[in-house]
């Protein structure tokens, strides 16, 4: 799987949800899974979706890499070793491209004064700490919202036709500490030709609701690391939903 289409997996889901990007970006995101065919259609697609480019860009330009290698999106979407070697310059950075694309400046200027040490520009970041909904205006940003926009992880228990049963942790906030809850069990959404290999046991990465992707051991690692970074940062600093 390259950059593209890992990308387009994860975006798949919010646009065919209406949250951001272009109009039936989410078509061309499918026939690309399947065909392969149409990268220029679907790379243009994914340049306009208001949150995604600042992310992929900075740590494409930091790390001297393309926008959409595999690696690249892997780190935003993931985690993995790329995102090592960013500092608060980088994430200020950020925020200032989102400004461009969308979030008000208003709120981007107070996150940059706020912000914290010890981010990285996972998507995890977008979804805490910028705000879930705040560049595009299309969701509120609420502790259910943010659940759902994080990149989540379940396992397996039952396959179904277009539904899998999972085992998950759900996002919980008290006395203004973020964790994660004990498992539980959810139903995802999936499409079999997007995972037409899927079995109990499996690990999937969860995306409002959707499930896009088979995790690789690493990955899940990975996902697991950053996604209790972010919410370690978040747990330190005084922002508040």
């Amino acid at each position: 799987m390259d950059g593209t289409e890992l990308t387009a997996r994860f975006s798949y889901i919010t646009n065919s949800l209406g949250f951001c990007g272009p109009d039936k970006a989410s078509e061309e995101f499918l026939h690309y899974i399947k065909f392969h065919d149409n990268k220029q259609k679907v790379e243009s697609a994914l340049k306009r979706f208001e949150g995604l480019l600042p992310y992929l860009s900075t740590i494409a330009e930091k790390t001297g890499k393309n926008l959409l290698d595999h690696d690249v999106v892997e780190a935003y979407w993931l985690g993995n070793e790329l995102l090592e070697n960013f500092d608060d310059t980088d994430m200020k950075s950020i925020i200032k491209k989102l400004i461009a694309r969308g979030l008000p400046a208003s709120i981007g200027k107070q996150l940059i004064r706020d912000l914290p040490a010890g981010f990285v520009p996972h998507h995890d970041f977008n979804v805490f700490y910028v705000g879930v909904g705040k560049t595009t205006g299309s969701v509120e940003t609420t502790l259910q919202n943010m659940d759902n926009c994080r990149i989540g992880w379940g396992r397996v228990a039952e396959v179904l036709k277009n539904e899998l049963i999972v085992v998950t942790s759900t996002l919980k906030k008290r006395n203004d500490r973020f964790r994660f809850g004990d498992e539980e069990i959810k139903n995802a959404v999936y499409l079999p030709e997007m995972l037409p290999d899927i079995k109990k046991g499996d690990h999937v990465a969860l995306h409002w609701g959707f499930a896009p992707i088979v995790l690789e051991d690493h990955q899940l690692k990975n996902l697991k690391k950053y996604s209790i970074m972010i919410l370690d940062v978040m747990n330190r600093c005084t922002k508040q939903l």
